[in-house]
């Protein structure tokens, strides 16, 4: 049976029942901000036992994004367009996700536009309720400034502990699939940097 992908929260009472959505019990992961969504479509398909949500704000990718998984017959995913600091803290339940990726965020060089860094305390409280204990997160991001930030966000937030010894990341991870940007970035030469944590949040 393929389950539509768009997540309609309208049709439920939020914060969501997943079991209710999904119509399994199979463990859940969530990709903020999927773009195209080639990424979560390809983990989607290698991993059939877990199921998928993405959030998305940008109408043209998500729609991209529902066209693609309508063509491959990709099952396990959900798609919500919405903010995604909003969608967490009113669409989801605590200890929902065992797993969250967040790829490539919009690194607003500018620095009168660094307030708009989705990696900020806010965010990840909000971020870690919704993750289960000990549930994995991992960032992709070609910035190094951003990096920077985000390791010292992340460093002084108790509820997360990085997984990675000093400098608190890595430039390469296997098991997972590039994103079109990793491709396009790597071709030309340009350093990718990824950061995983694990929660500490117990609630």
């Amino acid at each position: 049976m393929i389950i539509k992908p768009i997540l309609d929260i309208t049709e439920y009472r939020i914060p969501l029942e997943m079991q209710d959505v999904l119509n399994n019990t199979n463990e859940l992961a969530l990709e903020i901000g999927f773009g195209d969504g080639d990424f979560l479509i390809q983990m989607a398909k290698e991993r059939p036992d877990l199921n998928y949500i993405g959030i998305e704000i940008k109408r043209s990718r998500f729609k991209t994004a529902v066209n693609n998984l309508l063509k491959q017959e990709i099952s396990n995913v959900k798609l919500l367009h919405m903010d995604a600091p909003i969608a967490l803290d009113e669409v989801f339940k605590p200890s929902t996700f065992i797993e969250a990726y967040i790829n490539f965020p919009d690194p607003w060089p500018k620095d009168r536009h660094k307030k708009h860094r989705i990696i900020n305390n806010p965010f990840l409280d909000k971020l870690s309720t919704i993750m289960k204990p000990r549930g994995l997160l991992e960032i992709a991001s070609d910035h190094r400034d951003y990096i920077e930030h985000m390791l010292t966000v992340l460093n002084q937030n108790s509820r997360f502990k990085n997984s990675f010894k000093p400098p608190g990341y890595t430039n390469k991870l296997t098991n997972r699939p590039l994103t079109k940007y990793e491709i396009e970035y790597r071709m030309g030469g340009r350093e990718i940097f990824y950061l995983r944590y694990a929660n500490q949040n117990n609630s």
